[in-house]
């Protein structure tokens, strides 16, 4: 009994703990100065509008996108937690599937190591823009993971749309190498195209 009591005790003070920590606007603040414990927070619920399954078709190849928002993560290079979106994907290519990490959805602690993972809201054109992107809106920019080839990481830039009355992102993917290359040889390439600009996914 003293032992259930004794953990009731330190639960609750783990619980008063989180809850004390300072909430903070994460489309706001700059992470690299976060004080210990801190939650960087969705304040606007910004993320929620990315979740959901996502799908872009050309003929016989496509590319499939899961994403869900997960509060309270604790970031684990830095003292602080963090709402965050991650996800899994699935491209195939003339009819073959060349990658599918869609599994990743499934693991309710997975975060920063899934295939794709991060909470970056911008409201303005700068980096790597659609066609048609306009300032003010919000635009999400997530890491995608190459699981196969292990050396390939990329941007996965998400700008809402509406398509014939649909729910839709229009996505800006740039995968580049970054492992180690190895004196005479080849770097390898990557499952998925490199890039692959203004493209539509539909919400299924």
């Amino acid at each position: 009994m003293k032992n259930i009591i004794s953990i009731t005790i330190l639960i609750f003070s783990f619980l008063n703990c989180k809850a004390q920590s300072p909430i903070l606007n994460m489309e706001v603040y700059a992470r690299m100065d976060a004080p210990n414990n801190s939650y960087y927070k969705d304040v606007n619920n910004v993320l929620n509008g990315f979740e959901g399954t996502w799908l872009y078709t050309n003929g016989n190849t496509s590319l499939k996108i899961v994403l869900v928002k997960k509060t309270m993560q604790h970031r684990y290079n830095g003292g602080y937690y963090e709402d965050l979106i991650v996800g899994g994907y699935q491209y195939i290519e003339n009819g073959v599937e060349k990658i599918n990490t869609l599994s990743d959805v499934n693991h309710p602690n997975i975060g920063r190591d899934a295939s794709i993972k991060g909470n970056n809201i911008y409201d303005d054109c700068y980096i790597i823009p659609a066609d048609d992107c306009i300032d003010g809106e919000k635009r999400l920019d997530l890491s995608i993971e190459d699981t196969i080839t292990t050396e390939h990481f990329g941007d996965l830039i998400l700008h809402k749309r509406t398509v014939n009355g649909q729910e839709a992102l229009k996505a800006m993917i740039d995968i580049g190498y970054v492992g180690r290359n190895y004196h005479n040889v080849p770097t390898p390439l990557p499952t998925m195209p490199s890039q692959m600009r203004n493209i539509i996914l539909i919400k299924q």
